[in-house]
């Protein structure tokens, strides 16, 4: 299949994000009101990183890490994508970078956001897709054990 969309066509447009000076509990609270999992954190009305519901899980909760602002604590290796870049490239970035979420720029402003999620509603049987989810998850098929284990009992 010849992917032939382009960013615009399938990004998210409206974007929460969150401010520098912000904590995490308003970081949090603005994913589940918003039923998301990345935000584009901005200081001084420019986009400085993204924190994702990850990134509050393994790095800030379970390092029993609350106290700094969310700043502390952003993703600065910020991957974008133009709003007439093509699916496929899209995924090769994606791909190439191990994440799941890509922001969407023009002319150097943020605009959008996608996800894999997002491309896989429009594309859910073509193979770059998989060969991306694979790549991000590491997934080896040449090493996958077939094997089934039998569970006798099982205690709570």
């Amino acid at each position: 299949m010849v992917i032939t969309l382009k960013a615009k066509d399938i990004m998210i447009k409206n974007i929460i994000v969150g401010d520098g000076n912000d904590d995490i509990f308003k970081i949090a609270k603005l994913m589940k009101d918003n039923n998301i999992g990345v935000i584009p954190i901005k200081k001084d009305k420019k986009i400085i990183g993204v924190i994702t519901d990850r990134d509050i899980v393994i790095n800030i909760i379970a390092n029993n890490d609350l106290n700094n602002n969310i700043e502390a604590y952003v993703n600065k290796n910020i991957v974008c994508c133009d709003i007439f870049d093509n699916v496929d490239t899209i995924l090769d970035k994606m791909k190439n970078n191990k994440i799941k979420r890509i922001l969407v720029k023009d002319n150097n402003i943020l605009v959008g956001v996608i996800s894999l999620s997002d491309i896989l509603n429009y594309y859910d049987n073509d193979r770059s897709i998989i060969e991306t989810i694979r790549t991000i998850y590491k997934i080896d098929t040449n090493n996958y054990n077939q094997e089934i284990t039998e569970i006798d009992e099982f205690y709570l």
